[in-house]
């Protein structure tokens, strides 16, 4: 009976390593992942579910207005875009739970298949072992052998016999431990996915409401559309006017100095000190990383041409981006840097222009501003209070590059931290 295990002991022994290690990585990798997956999913829901209540306390606070507004409505579109998200990303959590139900379903057959080959051999290692218990068997077994090294190794395979029934019952141990804490992550898995489809239910209505608000608001302000037509004529004049002025107040703070060769050619001075070098790298590195110009507030207007939301067949222009945010909110700066201009529209309010090297971040439609030209801000710091207007408050942001071809607009939107 012992003689049997002479060709094949440590063939099998390498196979039990090798099951175990395999066992152990696949049992691993896929939570890594998941998790990974799972943290990432987790952190925009929690992003967008913020920005739908900031989003829901400023429609609240719009119709506290005697009428329905434009403003109004463009939070409306904002709230159902971003609900819209917030349902799609629990699509993606749902995916993903539900795929890691059916891999951990597979993994958990997988696991009894081979807790029962493990538990079979187990018991052929327990006979064998009693069978061959008495220590006559043992030496009958090695005298046996043909030769001394046929007798060293017969002795070798004995020890291993005992070291094997060891690592053959860790494993089973092992095996069994995981197969518990699949069936357990399983129980909480199906309860998530529970949670999650009613959460997403109870979105989809809400969205469903949203847009109902939606319809209504637009129908009541298309019977103002007249109304409407002579607002827009207004805001595209102040529009055009503070494109204006803040083009002259950029070329007046580059204006070359007297008898310098770009005074004779007639162009901008784009000579940069090392600091503003240092400080235009820095706010270039910081793309996408500079802090919102308002503690809370939605996108109601983006960069560049777009549809009235109103209005069919006119076009809006915007220069940079509209935020609506609080009543009598204060507009911090986007980055450090030098006050440039401080400029009074009439009937528009005012606007605060920064340098940061080539760069000039500008915040208009302010009530009042709270620095003056020439002083140096940091990062957050107030430079003025928001103007609450017929669209309600309104924070109008715009970032100017100063280039050898001229002045640039560029988006402000992607500057901002996300």
């Amino acid at each position: 009976m012992i003689a049997v295990l002479d060709g094949n002991m440590d063939q099998r022994s390498m196979m039990r390593q090798l099951i175990r290690f395999a066992l152990l990585l696949v049992l691993l990798l896929p939570t890594f992942s998941s998790a990974q997956s799972q943290g990432d999913l987790e952190k925009k829901r929690t992003a967008l579910d913020k920005q739908i209540r900031t989003t829901t306390a400023l429609i609240d606070q719009a119709k506290k207005e005697q009428r329905v507004t434009q403003q109004q409505l463009q939070l409306l579109e904002s709230q159902i875009g971003t609900r819209q998200q917030l349902i799609n990303t629990m699509s993606g959590e749902l995916r993903r739970v539900e795929q890691q139900i059916l891999d951990d379903e597979q993994m958990v057959a997988s696991l009894n298949e081979d807790l029962g080959t493990l538990k079979e051999e187990y018991g052929r290692m327990l006979q064998f072992a009693y069978r061959n218990r008495s220590s006559y068997d043992r030496m009958s077994y090695l005298f046996a052998a043909s030769s001394f090294q046929q007798a060293f190794k017969r002795s070798r395979y004995l020890n291993q016999i005992g070291e094997q029934r060891q690592r053959q019952a860790a494993l089973i141990s092992e095996t069994s431990a995981a197969i518990e804490q699949r069936v357990a992550g399983l129980t909480t898995q199906r309860s998530d996915k529970k949670k999650l489809v009613n959460d997403q239910l109870a979105e989809k209505q809400k969205l469903d409401s949203d847009r109902n608000g939606q319809q209504t608001a637009l129908k009541s302000l298309k019977k103002e559309e007249s109304k409407l037509k002579e607002t827009q004529k207004k805001q595209e004049n102040k529009r055009k006017e503070l494109d204006r002025a803040i083009r002259k107040a950029i070329e007046e703070s580059m204006k070359p100095k007297a008898g310098s060769t770009a005074a004779k050619t007639g162009k901008l001075d784009l000579t940069l000190t090392p600091e503003a070098k240092e400080l235009n790298e820095d706010f270039v590195k910081n793309k996408g990383k500079l802090p919102w110009p308002v503690e809370k507030g939605v996108i109601t207007s983006r960069f560049g041409k777009q549809a009235h939301p109103v209005i069919a067949g006119i076009q809006i222009d915007n220069s940079g981006i509209d935020i609506t945010t609080e009543i009598g909110a204060p507009v911090r700066a986007l980055f450090r840097g030098e006050v440039s201009s401080v400029i009074v529209l009439p009937g528009a309010g005012k606007a605060v222009i920064i340098s940061h090297g080539a760069y000039r971040t500008v915040y208009s439609n302010l009530r009042e501003a709270s620095v003056a030209k020439g002083q140096n801000v940091d990062t957050k710091q107030t430079v003025g209070t928001v103007l609450n207007g017929d669209n309600g408050s309104v924070a109008h942001i715009e970032i100017w590059k100063i280039t050898a071809n001229g002045l640039e607009k560029t988006d402000p939107a992607p500057w901002l931290y996300r």
